[in-house]
């Protein structure tokens, strides 16, 4: 391009190029119809599914250098239960309608989550939230980007996994905080494992979930064990700085909390948020969770929440945490140093009027929300 400017000004001239271009790039409205207005390019990721808060769509990773934070889906749906005793392989066929206990629809996530965060779009007021700030507007303070979605395999696991860990991996080395729509809770296993490869660690985690999901069964991966995995593989992440947040149902076996426990993860269970509070509990969990160490990833399964609130769960059980007690714990968790968020096992063919949805979307907009209140207040 350099060669053919140089070409072009040396036939034409630099003072005539020069009056050239700046006839090209001048935009003026002094008449109507004087000039013509370019349309506005829409934020669409594809299809019909725009980015999340239309924010833009970034292709390729020398784009991430100026963000502070960019969006990766990766609808990725592993293993699932079939019944009690049987499960399925990522490749199985979808469940009939009106399945009960065996629930697909994870891998549709992401766009749904993009679609429902057309509440919170950008174009709105900037991103305005005076209920969060009184002052703030997200995006003077912060830049967004979408950087699309993971290209899944569901015939192997392990390259869909690789593929989830270099794309999180290139968000950061560009310094932005990468938050993750995933997707079954498999998902926090590549993430964080992309993390901590360049992160110096160690980290603490804090979980939302139903479930311990302290399975451990070397050199598989899927939404059971990706804690143990994570603690044994990488070698950055002390037990002793977990904490699992809205634990409950006959899925959790006494095995998995007892071994959890023994190597020092903290399990608050539903009941004891009820009976102590949210805000006593999430003082507590960010006590251990940043205790001697120097970053915080929060993982949120979904499944964590009250299903008559968040229908869309893959595997509902209730008696879950409200989304008071969510939004006040996400408040209080993203004034922290996060380094990484995820929201996990949304199911789209099991939500209503796209609440489950539009709830996901808002959890990103607390997290992003937190981070533009930091950078903030660390300029001023």
């Amino acid at each position: 391009m350099n060669e053919l400017h140089s070409t072009k000004s040396q036939v034409i001239g630099d003072a005539q190029m020069e009056r050239i271009v700046a006839a090209l790039t001048q935009t003026t409205h002094a008449s109507p119809g004087a000039t013509r207005q370019e349309r506005r390019r829409e934020a669409i990721l594809h299809g019909d599914v725009p980015t999340f808060m239309e924010t833009p769509h970034v292709i390729k990773p020398e784009h991430l250098h100026r963000a502070d934070a960019a969006i990766i889906g990766f609808g990725y749906e592993g293993i699932t239960s079939l019944s009690p005793t049987r499960s399925a392989p990522p490749t199985v066929s979808r469940p009939a309608t009106g399945s009960v206990y065996w629930r697909m629809g994870a891998d549709r996530a992401p766009d749904a989550i993009r679609h429902y965060s057309l509440f919170y779009s950008r174009h709105h007021n900037g991103g305005y939230f005076p209920e969060i700030d009184p002052s703030l507007v997200l995006h003077d303070t912060i830049s967004v980007v979408d950087y699309g979605n993971v290209a899944v395999l569901p015939e192997d696991t392990d390259e869909t996994l690789r593929r989830c860990s270099a794309k999180v991996a290139d968000v950061v080395a560009a310094g932005a905080l990468p938050v993750v729509l995933g997707g079954d809770h498999t998902t926090p296993y590549p993430v964080v494992r992309a993390i901590l490869e360049q992160h110096p660690g160690p980290i603490g985690i804090v979980v939302f979930d139903a479930h311990v999901d302290f399975s451990y069964t070397p050199g598989e991966y899927w939404a059971s064990n990706q804690w143990t995995q994570l603690v044994v593989e990488t070698g950055k992440i002390n037990p002793a700085n977990i904490v699992e947040i809205g634990i409950r149902s006959s899925r959790t076996s006494l095995q998995e909390r007892s071994l959890a426990e023994s190597l020092g993860v903290r399990i608050f269970t539903v009941d004891e948020v009820k009976a102590r509070g949210m805000e006593a509990v999430i003082q507590e969990a960010i006590a251990r969770a940043t205790d001697g160490t120097n970053g915080l990833y929060i993982s949120n399964d979904i499944d964590c929440m009250e299903p008559a609130l968040v229908p869309s769960q893959k595997a509902p059980e209730i008696w879950g945490l409200t989304i008071d007690e969510f939004v006040l714990a996400l408040r209080k968790l993203s004034r922290e140093n996060v380094i990484g968020y995820d929201v996990c096992e949304m199911t789209p063919d099991y939500d209503l009027n796209g609440m489950g949805a539009q709830f996901c979307a808002r959890t990103v907009v607390e997290i992003l929300a937190g981070l533009a209140i930091r950078k903030r207040d660390a300029t001023s």
